[in-house]
């Protein structure tokens, strides 16, 4: 099948919801539960994050176009009561474990600020935890950063009008000048901007995708240019970007060594993947698979959220049976992620004003009300007119049992 049949250009708006749009999600989220499993080596290669990041900034410029202040407000009411849940689990679990935060230690043997556990209420920071509990906190980075986003974007969205490739290019000038030390960023704040220089190309590619740049951009060009800064994030991270990896004996092969080398890489992959919207009608004939892209989707925060303590406790349960593949550990962390979804998914309904779901993709029943007016509405059958006095003998009471009799036809069914 050509391109031109299989995908839709992405500035053509479809009603509904874009099941490209949701399968990539879905993928990107099950990639991130997969990458903290096994981290192998290909798994950091495919920019999850930076699909997550470019399909929220999409979605953002499509609402703010509608109202500014309401995405914002709908933004963080949707997104803070998760993570108050959350914390409100976490934190006692980790005060039972390692006692209260003035005795958490950070990976590096110094003290957690236990001020900073305000941003467990508000994440300008990284929300903070003691080192065993970080199977909990720490993917709480990208709250924090996806929240940063959001707040910013009522300012970068006119500035990104007036001039994308500029807008574009400033993250990875900054970032550069962060790890070439000539802009020193430190504390928790330095870490909050790193996160967000990071991911801020991708978000800014949701920009462009929403307002139809790369609908607009020839094939070749755009391949070019994603191209050219994925390979650029390569080789950074080859180069100046694998200094300190080099020197504490890492991998020189691992994104996690240079924020640069991800946010360039990323953007590149990213920037060719944002590019289309494929059809996807197929999958209605899969229901199962449609069913599992709708519930990785109306529950992604609560998955993001709760996956690392499935896989640990998926980890602890097997291998007390003396279970240690992750060919089996995995499938039973899924279970315990669905467990989760279950027990906690519904505190996304509840914060987007929905009504609570246990599992949500369900087709929606008719209330009895709405069946009956239905069936008020139905058109009747039309009734043939009688017909004129005919010479022809009378019906015989064998064939006039054959007729369908109209007391037990449609219009009298329940």
């Amino acid at each position: 099948m050509s391109l031109s049949a299989s995908a839709t250009p992405n500035g053509t708006r479809q009603k509904g919801r874009d099941r490209y749009l949701d399968t990539l999600r879905a993928l990107a989220l099950f990639r991130v539960v997969a990458y903290h499993a096994s981290p192998v080596m290909w798994f950091k290669w495919l920019p999850s994050m930076g699909i997550m990041f470019a399909l929220a900034g999409s979605l953002m410029v499509r609402s703010m176009d509608k109202s500014v202040h309401r995405t914002i407000v709908n933004r963080f009411r949707r997104l803070l009561p998760v993570l108050w849940v959350f914390g409100a689990i976490w934190l006692p679990v980790m005060m039972w474990h390692d006692g209260p935060p003035s005795q958490w230690t950070n990976a590096d043997g110094s003290s957690v600020p236990a001020w900073q556990l305000v941003f467990w209420l508000v994440p300008a920071g990284n929300p903070v935890g003691s080192a065993w509990g970080v199977i909990g906190w720490g993917v709480l980075w990208y709250i924090k950063t996806y929240l940063l986003f959001v707040a910013l974007s009522p300012l970068l969205l006119p500035v990104f009008r007036r001039l994308p490739w500029v807008t574009m290019a400033v993250p990875f000038v900054l970032l550069a000048l962060i790890e070439t030390n000539a802009l020193p960023v430190r504390d928790w704040w330095g870490s909050s901007i790193s996160d967000a220089l990071t991911y801020l190309g991708c978000w800014l590619i949701g920009f462009a995708r929403a307002e139809g740049m790369l609908e607009r951009m020839r094939l070749r060009t755009l391949l070019t240019v994603g191209g050219v800064v994925a390979l650029a994030g390569v080789a950074w991270l080859l180069g100046p970007g694998n200094n300190d990896a080099a020197a504490l004996g890492e991998s020189p092969y691992s994104l996690l060594n240079s924020n640069l080398a991800i946010g360039l890489y990323y953007f590149g992959t990213v920037f060719v993947l944002m590019r289309f919207s494929f059809r996807m009608e197929w999958l209605a004939r899969l229901p199962a698979l449609d069913r599992t892209i709708t519930v990785l989707n109306a529950r992604a925060v609560t998955i993001f959220l709760w996956h690392g303590v499935a896989l640990a406790l998926a980890v602890i349960a097997l291998r007390q049976i003396g279970v240690y593949q992750a060919y089996l550990w995995f499938p039973f962390a899924w279970v315990l992620i669905g467990g989760f979804v279950l027990a906690f998914g519904w505190v996304e309904d509840v914060a987007a004003r929905r009504k609570p779901q246990l599992l949500p993709g369900r087709a929606p029943r008719p209330s009895p009300a709405v069946a009956a007016d239905a069936a008020l509405l139905a058109i009747e059958p039309a009734v043939p007119e009688a017909s004129p006095t005919s010479p022809a003998p009378p019906t015989s009471p064998a064939s006039s049992s054959s007729r369908p009799d109209d007391s037990d036809g449609e219009r009298g069914a329940p």
